[in-house]
């Protein structure tokens, strides 16, 4: 809307009163409407707005491949064309057609051959338009939070919220979470994109080895760990529980040798092994980027 809140506000020279409108719209028409988002919302899905399901679409693909259709992605203009704009024009119908249903068209985007590729090989390690492999990315804070502290089975703590919430459902901005702050979880000062960060960093690599929180975690008595540890399943097994409970896969044989020995190492301290082969695994690519 031009005018801030959807209300009619003075032009700052002529001092003539200018309705209330979107981009390219007819002036909005608030009669009988108790909340002006619906109207806002009403243009946006509009058939004949030309903006905003091109914008979502490619945002979304930007999302879970790692490089928008258009890049960058907030710079939507007929000067800057799609890499593929036939699959652009697809994507856009596709989102209309479901009614912007973002779950669905989510689902479309994750059964994709696309999304389903396999890392880089060296015919296509080049390539950086053409979607032609999978592109590792950083898990992001929220999700890698969530994510240490299921497999752990310790849940986070945040001041002034029941215990069990998960981080991405923390809205607070003004959280004060370090691990927050250096895994790049934005302060919402501005809409941008560019305010979550994403790149890795020695703060997170010294934090996930070496924190007090994240090896809390880890040692808890009530944790992951301490139950494998203390329960009749054997070395071998055990691992086999880590590997799945934080990679969702079994353990290659050359893992699972290299597992094996750190039991050897512990000469009978059957805890301290289970720590620090489930400490290990968080610290692997694999768990914290999205592949």
């Amino acid at each position: 809307m031009i005018a801030r809140g959807g209300a009619d506000q003075k032009h700052p020279r002529t001092g003539e009163l200018v309705p209330a409108r979107a981009l390219g719209a007819s002036p909005a028409d608030f009669a009988n409407v108790s909340d002006r988002r619906q109207t806002l919302a009403a243009w946006m899905t509009a058939s004949d707005n030309p903006f905003f399901a091109r914008a979502i679409a490619n945002r979304m693909w930007a999302h879970y491949f790692g490089r928008g259709l258009v890049e960058p992605i907030d710079d939507m203009r007929a000067t800057n064309p799609a890499t593929n704009e036939p699959l652009l024009d697809a994507l856009e119908a596709h989102l209309r057609q479901q009614k912007f249903d973002l779950k669905a068209f989510t689902r479309t985007l994750l059964l994709s051959r696309a999304y389903q590729l396999g890392l880089a090989i060296d015919a296509n390690r080049d390539d950086r338009q053409h979607f032609s492999h999978a592109r590792p990315k950083a898990v992001p804070a929220e999700v890698l939070l969530d994510s240490i502290s299921q497999t752990t089975g310790v849940p986070e703590k945040f001041n002034g919220w029941p215990e069990g919430v998960r981080s991405i459902q923390v809205w607070d901005n003004r959280m004060p979470s370090y691990f927050f702050r250096i895994f790049g979880r934005p302060v919402r000062a501005t809409v941008c994109e560019c305010e979550r960060s994403n790149e890795p960093s020695i703060s997170q690599a010294l934090h996930l080895l070496n924190s007090p929180e994240v090896n809390a975690k880890i040692s808890h008595r009530q944790g992951t760990a301490r139950k494998l540890a203390d329960s009749s399943l054997t070395d071998s097994q055990i691992i086999d529980e880590i590997y799945l409970g934080t990679l969702t896969r079994y353990p290659t044989d050359d893992e699972r040798q290299l597992m094996t020995s750190a039991f050897e190492a512990a000469a009978g301290q059957r805890r301290t092994a289970v720590e620090d082969i489930l400490w290990s695994v968080l610290n692997t690519k694999e768990f914290l980027y999205n592949h």
